[in-house]
């Protein structure tokens, strides 16, 4: 499988091995207003760390959360992937994404989330992937509705046991969101 999912306009990659993505990626993970759904908004050194699980993950796993770059400047624009979690003691595969604040409401995220849901539910061949999100977290919310995702539930999770909203899109799920489109 390629380590390279393009779409019309995105390229998503693993994040550099030599970490030279670090300076864009902070900047967006330094923005505390960006950051808000977090903890925190991340220090360098929690940039640094970030890149460097997800490489790790990558390298065990054979996916990670990606780089998102605008196919035409290779302008860093964030970060998508699937990502293993536990939630209410179940390992599932959580598809996460977050875009920097100057590219949002583009379509972005959407973008690089659609092809990683079908990645996951095709040749990855997960049987579903589920999506936390706090239920204050709008545009996140819209990014998963988009990509066919329904809340499943709802759970406290994280560092702080915050409420999240899990929403789940099954790979059945995702043949009948396709079909849909196509015939309208």
């Amino acid at each position: 499988m390629t380590d390279v999912i393009e779409t019309e306009r995105l390229r998503l990659r693993p994040f550099a091995d030599d970490l030279s993505d670090l300076d864009a990626l902070h900047e967006i993970q330094s923005d505390s207003a960006h950051m808000r759904f977090y903890p925190h908004a991340f220090s360098r050194e929690e940039s640094r760390a970030w890149i460097e699980k997800f490489l790790d993950r990558q390298e065990r796993y054979g996916y990670s959360l990606w780089a998102i770059e605008d196919r035409g400047t290779g302008e860093f624009l964030g970060n998508c992937g699937p990502v293993p979690q536990v939630v209410d003691g179940i390992e599932e595969i959580e598809l996460g994404w977050s875009v920097t604040p100057r590219r949002a409401r583009q379509g972005i995220a959407t973008e690089a989330a659609e092809a990683w849901r079908d990645r996951c539910l095709g040749p990855l061949g997960m049987d579903h992937v589920i999506a936390l999100i706090r239920p204050e977290n709008m545009p996140s919310r819209g990014v998963a509705e988009r990509i066919g995702m329904t809340v499943w539930k709802e759970t406290r999770h994280g560092s702080l046991g915050w409420r999240h909203l899990v929403y789940r899109i099954d790979a059945a799920e995702r043949d009948t969101t396709d079909d849909a489109a196509k015939s309208s």
